[in-house]
C-alpha cells in the first residue's frame, strides 16, 4: 500500500511542475529560515566549542545597586570590589572564575595600528574554558600574582602582529604596555560571548588599579561545580550573600543583587528586561520561542492549505472513479497525506541545505568575526520535525475534504 501511496505521490508532484515548485519553494524558504535559527540558537545556548563547559557553571553578567527608597538605581556588570565581597568567598562553587569584557585597545606593529579586542582575566579563567592551544599555555596563577605582563593571543592576531613566524617568546605593545606571548590558541568565535576575545591578559597588570575599588565595573563572573546537578545551589548562595548586603557609601545604596544565570536563563533576563529579578522568566521565553516557530510555520501553511485545495478540485475526477472503485476515505487520506508528507521532506531537506548555505556565506564573508557554526544532529533533528510538522499542518484539512468528496458529485467535477 505504501508503495503505491509514494509512486502515485511521485506522478502526481511531476504533473504539475509549477505547483510543485511552488509548494516546495514555500517548505524550502521556511525550513531554511528555521534551520538558520534553530543554529543561532544551538552556538548561543548549548555547551559546544571553548563554551562546552558552560551546563558547569553560572555566570554573572549584571548586578544592581539600589536605595531602599528607589531614589538611586544603578545597573552594570559587577566590579573587582562586587567580586571580592560577594563571589571570591562563596562556599558551593568549585572555581570561581572572572575575566573583563572584551573591549578594543591599541597595538603597533612596524608602523602598522591595530585595534584587536583585549580582555583581561584571572587564571581559573583557564581552567574553566576549554581553548585550542596553537602553542604555548594560558595564563596561571603565578602570571597574576606576579603580575607578569604576559598575553595570550588567537590564531588570527598572532599572523597579524609577526606573520608566520613563532609568536611565542615575542614581545607586543597593547595598550602603551609591553606584554611577552606566551600562547596562541584557536580564533574564538564572537558567539562564545563568555570567552571571545583577540588578546588576554592578566588583570593584575592593567594600567590602574582603581578598579579594584568600584563595585560596578564591567566583568563576567563564572561560578563553577564539576557536579552540575550543584548550580541550582549555588544560585541560591549567592541570592543570600547579597542579603548582607553592606556598601562603602551606605548612605546612598542599600540593596544589592548579581543574579548567577544559565545561558538561557541569561537570555531570558535580557530579551525579558528581568536582569534583577528572582525570576529569570525561561518558561516565558521557551513559551514565546515555541508560539513564534509555531506562527510561523502557520502562515505558508495556510497558503499551501489553499493550493491544495484547489488542486483536490482539479482530481475531483480522479476522486471520483477510485470512490467509485471502492476506495475508502480512509485511503484516500492516506494518500493525500503521504503526497503532502514526501512534498514537506523534499522541501525540507532543500530548506536544510539552504541553511547551512546560508551559514556558510555567514562564516566566509567575515560578517561575525570569526564566525564558525557548529551544527550537530540535533538540529537537523529538529529541522526534520519542523518538516513532519509542517507537512501534517497543511495536509490534514486538504485530505479531509479530498475524502469527503461524493463521489456522483466529484464525477461531475466537485
Amino acid at each position: 500500500m505504501l508503495r503505491n501511496y509514494l509512486l502515485t505521490a511521485y506522478k502526481v508532484l511531476l504533473r504539475r511542475k509549477f505547483f510543485t515548485f511552488v509548494n516546495l519553494f514555500a517548505i524550502a524558504l521556511t525550513i531554511g529560515v528555521l534551520t538558520v535559527v534553530f543554529a543561532l540558537l544551538q552556538n548561543l545556548l548549548q555547551p559546544i566549542g571553548v563554551e562546552r563547559r558552560s551546563d558547569h557553571y553560572l555566570a554573572v553578567e549584571n548586578a544592581e545597586l539600589a536605595a531602599e527608597d528607589g531614589s538611586q538605581n544603578w545597573h552594570s556588570s559587577p566590579g573587582y570590589r562586587m567580586i571580592e565581597r560577594h563571589f571570591l568567598p562563596l562556599q558551593e562553587p568549585d572555581l570561581v572564575a572572572f575575566v573583563q569584557r572584551s573591549s578594543e585597545g591599541t597595538v603597533f606593529v612596524d608602523g602598522r595600528k591595530l585595534m584587536p579586542q583585549i580582555a583581561a582575566t584571572d587564571a581559573n579563567f583557564w581552567k574553566i574554558m576549554e581553548f585550542e592551544f596553537l602553542s604555548g599555555r594560558g595564563i596561571s596563577s603565578d602570571d597574576v600574582e606576579q603580575g607578569r605582563f604576559v598575553a595570550v593571543l588567537n590564531r588570527t592576531t598572532a599572523e597579524n602582529i609577526f606573520g608566520s613566524a613563532d609568536a611565542l617568546g615575542r614581545s607586543l605593545v597593547a595598550n602603551g604596555q609591553r606584554f611577552e606571548v606566551i600562547g596562541v590558541v584557536a580564533d574564538v568565535p564572537v558567539l562564545r560571548r563568555h570567552a571571545f576575545s583577540e588578546i588576554w591578559i592578566p588583570f593584575s597588570t592593567l594600567p590602574s588599579s582603581n578598579f579594584r575599588r568600584d563595585w560596578m565595573g564591567s566583568f563576567n563572573v563564572f561560578l563553577y561545580a564539576e557536579d552540575r546537578s550543584r548550580l541550582p545551589v549555588i544560585e541560591k548562595e549567592v541570592w543570600t550573600s547579597f542579603e548582607s548586603f553592606v556598601h562603602d557609601d551606605p548612605e546612598t545604596f542599600q540593596l544589592a543583587s548579581a543574579p548567577a544565570n544559565s545561558k538561557l536563563a541569561s537570555l531570558a533576563r535580557e530579551l525579558l528586561d528581568r536582569r534583577n529579578e528572582r525570576d529569570s522568566g525561561v518558561g516565558q521565553l521557551v513559551a514565546v520561542l515555541i508560539g513564534g516557530i509555531l506562527l510561523f510555520m502557520l502562515l505558508p501553511s495556510i497558503n499551501l492549505i489553499n493550493l491544495n485545495v484547489s488542486r483536490i478540485l482539479e482530481r475531483s475526477s480522479e476522486i471520483g472513479v477510485r470512490r467509485a472503485f471502492g476506495a475508502s476515505s480512509r485511503d484516500l487520506v492516506g494518500q493525500f497525506l503521504i503526497e503532502n508528507l514526501v512534498l514537506s521532506l523534499l522541501g525540507g531537506g532543500l530548506g536544510y541545505l539552504l541553511g547551512r548555505l546560508f551559514l556558510w556565506l555567514v562564516e566566509e564573508s567575515g560578517m561575525i568575526p570569526y564566525a564558525e557554526f557548529e551544527i550537530d544532529l540535533g538540529v537537523f533533528g529538529l529541522s526534520l520535525l519542523a518538516m513532519l510538522v509542517f507537512g501534517l499542518v497543511s495536509g490534514v484539512y486538504p485530505a479531509l475534504k479530498m475524502a469527503r468528496l461524493h463521489p456522483v458529485k466529484a464525477l461531475r467535477g466537485g
